[in-house]
């Protein structure tokens, strides 16, 4: 996860440093390329957010659901909720992530009222949802970006930490207006999770989505708006990321041809399965498989 599994390759900051106890830990990761990272799951006390500013990321959660985050859009993970990196591969891409303490061991939050602090854990952690990252709440990450690389940083400048604190308020704020907002709208999320039970359990359903959404009894233009609204892109995006996984399960595990896999999964061609590849992980299959044997040893 951005804000566990590669601590020690990007800059990160204790909230307890900045006299903010309610953040356990906040920062910046940025891959100029494609970069293979651990399977293993984390999970945190208080909820994690992880936004997005450029190219994008996905995760994956305990029970095989995604959650694709595209640039200019935030994800929330609840509190406990064990996730991981897809496919064991940061594809290249800038992003801000936020790990909140558990609210059970903050006395004394500094940015929120103790009963807003409690309210704010209890919506960030009813489920991970994506959301767009609004302007006002991009400018703040901007800010924070400009304030982690001033030199006066290492001072302890009471005027740079003034400005992390006003500018990370403005962060948890747009954050919690985001959530309050995605939960008040959803009004048909059954379909949605029958929708993905299909999906993961019948790998053929990835490509028929509008039989699909004829035998859950809705059109397919509804579920792709409704899909769209609560999941944060289309079924198709999703299904063909759920399809480019199992073929890195394939690459990671076995030593069948590019071209084979390519065919067997519903891409035609090894050409058209590279460049769909690379769309999603900026790397290609054969790429792929290098870095997962290297990392394997």
């Amino acid at each position: 996860m951005l804000g566990s599994q590669i601590l020690d390759l990007n800059t990160s900051i204790s909230g307890a440093d900045i006299g903010v106890p309610e953040i356990k830990t906040f920062g910046f990761a940025t891959f100029q390329k494609a970069m293979a990272t651990t399977d293993s799951w984390t999970s945190h006390g208080g909820p994690e957010l992880v936004f997005v500013i450029e190219g994008e990321a996905c995760w994956e959660l305990e029970d095989e659901a995604l959650v694709p985050v595209s640039g200019g859009q935030f994800a929330l993970f609840p509190a406990g909720k064990k996730h991981r990196i897809v496919n064991g591969l940061y594809p290249p891409s800038h992003s801000f992530w936020i790990v909140m303490a558990s609210a059970g061991n903050v006395a004394d939050p500094a940015l929120l009222t103790r009963e807003g602090f409690r309210d704010f854990q209890n919506y960030l952690g009813r489920r991970g949802l994506t959301h767009d990252i609004e302007a006002r709440c991009m400018d703040a990450i901007g800010e924070l970006h400009r304030l982690v690389s001033d030199p006066r940083i290492y001072t302890g400048s009471s005027l740079l930490i003034a400005e992390m604190r006003a500018a990370l308020h403005t962060v948890l704020i747009e954050a919690w207006k985001a959530q309050d907002k995605k939960l008040a709208d959803r009004d048909n999320s059954a379909l949605i999770d029958d929708f993905l039970e299909v999906l993961h359990s019948d790998p053929d359903a990835e490509l028929n989505i509008g039989e699909v959404a004829t035998r859950l009894g809705f059109s397919r233009s509804y579920l792709h708006n409704r899909f769209r609204k609560e999941v944060g892109m289309s079924p198709s995006d999703y299904a063909q990321r759920l399809r480019i996984k199992r073929c890195c399960t394939r690459l990671a595990t076995t030593s069948e041809p590019v071209t084979d896999i390519a065919v067997e999964f519903g891409f035609g061609s090894s050409q058209y399965f590279s460049r769909v590849f690379k769309k999603y992980l900026g790397t290609t299959p054969t790429e792929y498989r290098q870095q997962m044997a290297i990392r394997e040893h």
